[in-house]
């Protein structure tokens, strides 16, 4: 935890997640992910319970054919977090997805994808920028958040919900509940 001088509050660090009054960093494989240590994308937990790369996701690919992994043979088209289109796979559900992606099912094929930037540590809009999460809550949460999402395909991270803030000023942001 640090003291942000700017706003005169305590925030976790970057690799740590909010915890009662405290802060609890991840292990050191991995990284925060919609508030929760999981591992980064394009890995998974082994047999000895380390994040280790999955071979073929979140690999750069322009058509389906450049993804040679079966499991991950879905080239996803690139976000706004990202440059480049992805391998990864199809889904019906976020079950059908590993703990850092979420079923877009809003898309006309359906497929796990990440959200970069989420739950990020910030201070201002600044250090969420270039990322999925643009939006920096600097008043509580201090974390990078899903902005500009859709009402009507809830088009949000897993756990989150596509929520209509514009009596505040903020627009549509994804967030844990619409209050």
């Amino acid at each position: 935890m640090r003291l942000d001088a700017t706003l005169d509050v305590c925030v976790c660090d970057d690799n740590a997640v909010i915890t009662g009054l405290g802060c609890t960093p991840c292990a050191a494989d991995e990284i925060v992910v919609a508030g929760a240590c999981a591992c980064p994308s394009g890995s998974a937990k082994n047999a000895v319970n380390t994040c280790e790369i999955v071979r073929g996701l979140g690999d750069a690919c322009a058509t389906s054919s450049e993804c040679t992994n079966a499991t991950y043979g879905y080239c996803a088209p690139a976000t706004a977090g990202s440059t480049a289109n992805t391998c990864t796979s199809t889904c019906i559900t976020d079950v059908d997805c590993g703990a850092t992606y979420t079923c877009a099912t809003w898309e006309a094929r359906p497929y796990c994808r990440a959200f970069s930037g989420l739950a990020k540590s910030c201070s201002s809009q600044a250090d969420c920028a270039g990322t999925d999460a643009t939006f920096c809550e600097s008043t509580q949460t201090h974390r990078c958040m899903v902005a500009g999402c859709s009402l009507t395909t809830d088009d949000c991270p897993r756990d989150t919900t596509c929520c209509d803030f514009s009596s505040y000023g903020l627009g549509t942001l994804c967030a844990g509940a619409c209050q």
